[in-house]
């Protein structure tokens, strides 16, 4: 019934036209109850063909005309012929085989199978075959019911996608929320010996300088982790992403570099979106970058061109991929004239750690962070083969909603260390440890626990601290969020700074009303906002 290449045209010229009606006439007993049978099936909506293994290379001799509509061939095209011509390059053979194993031994089988219409589309075919004899028992046609399954499959995919990348996602934000901890404690100790080498020492100086740099080039691959996890709190605003381009025009130059032509046509009255620029400016990068060096493995200099347009997806007549959601987005797209992208890694350009890089020339984060960057901001990421040659990226950002601009923190003046005290509580004992000689350091009277209810304890009998300061992911089933509301409850005089190394939107929702450090903090930054807390007006009254 099955075979592995498509029928040629010479195949075709030697098909035997056969009809229907010889089904009826098998069965004289009950001609009347067939030809009432395959009436109903020639008029169900259920695609349904009869194949008859009797004559050579078991051709189809009936089909109704759900299959004829399915499969986009005329009845005269389809009797005659064996079921292989629905088949194609990428139609999975193992199945095929199963299918062939299957009418060889005369048994049913079930399976989901890739077929190809008449026009050259794909399409996935539940497909269910039986054996049908007569009432001598000999065996006079295979029965073959079918349907069109594409939807619930992509659906499937979809599914089985997100369920990875979630997975994965967890994973990386896990990840970086350990690595944080471990930066925390780097950077922290330099921040303390710059502040203690002398002025003349320039060796040791640049040793604590070289210390800080690795650091924060750590801190900026969590940022990456953490943006693909969507773990990556946003600080969005509204802007207009051509003035972003503008602004940031003199960065892509250089990162494009002197071989590479870099173009923008952007649209005139753009609308505004409401992102994070940081983030979005991180996400052009990457993208040029990865353009610039594909089209450096070419030929060595090219084309990159950013394009901007306002686009209306709707459900009726989508302008954008079929995943988007209907709305109003500003669709940024950077394209290159470089070799383009091979279809077979097209879908995993997005996955962390995935790249075509050599060896020790890139960790794989870069498109990963601009997709986790886009599905945290509401939009889509999307890679494609362009049509002119080269390969092309699609941002599509939803349209802001609001006109009002956020207005951003006033730049507060340094300041001076206090003299405090401070119960602080970490669970990480490096951490901890870091965390009380910083504070030490400016002047603080620190008491370090190291769980929620050890803190609670040491309140219970000393209470005279001006400040709870402690991380949130602890052990002992209570969180420093959970800490913090107890604290504000029984101890309304104490205020409070939370920290953490990992951003998760339940526990964001949890902190909203308190105040929040991320890790890994500088010295500076830390004083700055333990100030910010004591000698906010009513802190402490």
């Amino acid at each position: 019934m099955t075979a592995i290449d498509r029928p040629s045209e010479k195949d075709k010229a030697k098909r035997t036209p056969v009809s229907s009606p010889p089904i009826a006439d098998t069965r004289q007993p009950h001609s009347g109850q067939s030809d009432i049978f395959f009436a109903a099936v020639k008029t169900t909506r259920m695609p349904m063909i009869v194949t008859d293994p009797r004559q050579p290379d078991n051709p189809i001799v009936f089909c109704n005309e759900a299959f004829s509509f399915m499969t986009g061939y005329s009845e005269e095209e389809i009797l005659g012929t064996n079921c292989r011509f629905l088949q194609g390059p990428e139609t999975d053979r193992d199945v095929v085989a199963q299918v062939r194993a299957a009418v060889e031994r005369r048994e049913e089988i079930a399976v989901e199978l890739l077929n190809y219409r008449k026009n050259g589309s794909t399409f996935w075919n539940a497909l269910f075959v039986s054996p049908v004899y007569d009432d001598a028992g000999e065996l006079v046609y295979f029965f073959s019911s079918q349907l069109d399954i594409s939807r619930r499959r992509e659906a499937e995919d979809a599914l089985h996608e997100a369920q990875k990348m979630e997975a994965v996602g967890k994973l990386t934000g896990g990840i970086a929320h350990d690595f944080n901890n471990l930066l925390q404690v780097i950077i922290g100790y330099s921040d303390i010996l710059e502040a203690r080498i002398d002025a003349g020492d320039r060796s040791g100086r640049r040793a604590v300088e070289a210390i800080s740099a690795a650091a924060a080039r750590g801190a900026t691959l969590t940022q990456q982790l953490l943006a693909f996890a969507r773990k990556q709190e946003l600080r969005d605003r509204l802007l207009n992403f051509n003035q972003l381009i503008g602004d940031f025009r003199p960065i892509l130059n250089r990162t494009a570099g002197e071989q590479i032509t870099l173009r923008q046509r952007l649209e005139e009255n753009l609308w505004n979106c409401r992102i994070d620029p940081v983030q979005a400016e991180m996400a052009l990068l990457n993208i040029v970058t990865n353009a610039r060096e594909a089209v450096d493995r070419d030929a060595g200099q090219g084309v990159v061109t950013i394009t901007t347009r306002n686009m209306i997806q709707s459900a009726e007549h989508p302008e954008g991929p079929a995943n988007l959601d209907p709305g109003e987005y500003v669709m940024v797209r950077i394209g290159d004239d470089g070799p383009g992208i091979d279809p077979a890694i097209a879908d995993k350009v997005f996955d962390p750690f995935f790249t075509t890089k050599e060896m020790g020339k890139g960790a794989g984060l870069g498109l990963a962070m601009v997709y986790g960057f886009m599905r945290q901001s509401g939009g889509l990421a999307t890679v494609e083969h362009d049509e002119g040659g080269g390969a092309a990226l699609s941002l599509y950002f939803p349209r802001a909603a609001g006109v009002s601009e956020r207005r951003p923190t006033p730049v507060r003046p340094a300041r001076k260390g206090g003299v405090e005290r401070v119960l602080m509580v970490e669970d990480q004992d490096d951490v901890g440890d870091l965390g009380r000689a910083m504070l030490e350091d400016m002047g603080y009277d620190v008491v370090l626990t190291r769980s929620a209810r050890e803190a609670l304890d040491h309140l219970a009998k000393d209470d005279d601290f001006q400040l709870l300061f402690t991380d949130i992911l602890m052990p002992g089933g209570m969180n420093g969020v959970a800490l913090a509301r107890i604290v504000r409850r029984d101890h309304p005089r104490l205020a409070v700074l939370l920290t953490t190394g990992f951003a998760d939107e339940a526990i964001d929702e949890g902190a909203r009303s308190y105040e929040l450090i991320r890790k890994p903090y500088r010295r500076a930054e830390l004083n700055d906002r333990i100030r910010a807390v004591l000698d906010r007006p009513g802190a402490r009254t």
